[in-house]
């Protein structure tokens, strides 16, 4: 199991350093959170490197801030990041309805059902530019974020499969509030989103797939700023029955409580390259080593197993969770172990 720090620690350092920067070169970059009248929570505001960050990739944000409700109730937008390198930045933000954002818990550290979100915007902050950016945090969140738990795997369990697998690998995933969540909110999503792989077809979500967690020395493919890629496997769900309900209207949608994803036998290293976004290069093989399993819907919401509610920090959310606390691991072979 990896070791990583609390994303709380993660924030609030970012938070309060960040880079040094020369005097001459400081610019600061300020701006109004709009909202909609009568809309309550906190907002929450994240400055992130170009091209990542929710709902686009799942990143840790250069710097972070906040702005309270009790600011929001009397028309108080305000925020401020100061002391900012020249790059480029993408902002965005989020609004928390339910005033239950847990940055300290990976999987509840977005979005929920009823909070706002933020279309998103890049900028280039030149040396010493005073930039100043409004922010409407004005669109929906309609559902949950995909939470699952798995049929008829133990918990605590490391699932081990094959690199080389002779037949056809299967999970079954439930959707569940775990106690966490708004029940009538959380379930899987099924609907068409953009053509990320631009293969002339809508993609269809929720993307599935199980996530490589690299060890030191591990090598895997590289962009050309030098930067790993990230490696995935791929599960497909069987798209027969959903079809003639989305009529390939990506502004249509079902809802579904399970899903069986099949294990495809292709590994790919996914790579954001200048000019051409997300790149998706084949490999030869699939890379033994330890995974995570992840369901993306196209809202950008996302799980992960295990996640931290299956470690002791989330001890106070009510038990262990232990129905998380499933991992998985590629090893040499042809069958499942």
């Amino acid at each position: 199991m990896r070791c990583v720090p609390s994303l709380a620690w993660i924030l609030l350092a970012v938070a309060a350093c960040g880079p040094f920067v020369p005097t001459g070169q400081k610019g600061q970059l300020e701006g109004q959170i709009q909202v909609s009248p009568g809309s309550r929570g906190d907002a929450w505001v994240f400055l992130y490197p170009p091209g990542a960050g929710f709902p686009l990739t799942q990143a840790i944000p250069d710097r972070v801030t906040a702005v309270p409700d009790l600011r929001l109730k009397e028309g108080d937008g305000h925020y401020l990041f100061a002391d900012l390198g020249p790059d480029t930045y993408r902002l965005w933000a989020f609004l928390d309805t339910h005033r239950n954002f847990q940055p300290d818990i990976d999987v509840l550290g977005g979005p929920g059902a009823g909070d706002r979100i933020a279309e998103g915007t890049e900028l280039n902050l030149q040396p010493g530019e005073h930039a100043v950016v409004d922010l409407p945090v004005d669109r929906h969140v309609l559902h949950e974020p995909p939470a699952f738990v798995l049929d008829g795997v133990a918990p605590g369990t490391t699932v081990d499969l094959p690199d080389r697998p002779e037949g056809l690998i299967a999970f079954d995933l439930h959707a569940s509030d775990l106690g966490v969540l708004d029940p009538a909110r959380t379930a899987f999503v099924v609907g068409l989103g953009d053509d990320a792989n631009a293969d002339g077809v809508p993609d269809l979500y929720p993307q599935i797939y199980l996530r490589l967690l690299r060890r030191p020395g591990q090598v895997v493919p590289v962009d050309p700023q030098g930067r790993p890629a990230e490696v995935i496997v791929p599960l497909a769900f069987n798209p027969g029955p959903f079809l003639a309900l989305l009529a390939g209207d990506p502004s249509r949608d079902v809802v579904v409580d399970t899903l069986e994803a099949v294990v495809l036998p292709q590994a790919q290293a996914i790579t954001f390259e200048p000019g051409k976004g997300r790149v998706v290069t084949p490999l030869d093989a699939i890379p033994v080593g330890d995974y995570e399993l992840w369901v993306v819907s196209e809202s950008g919401q996302f799980w992960r197993m295990p996640n931290d509610l299956g470690t002791d920090a989330a001890t106070d959310l009510g038990g262990p969770f232990a129905s998380q606390r499933i991992a998985f691991r590629f090893v040499h072979g042809t069958k499942v172990p």
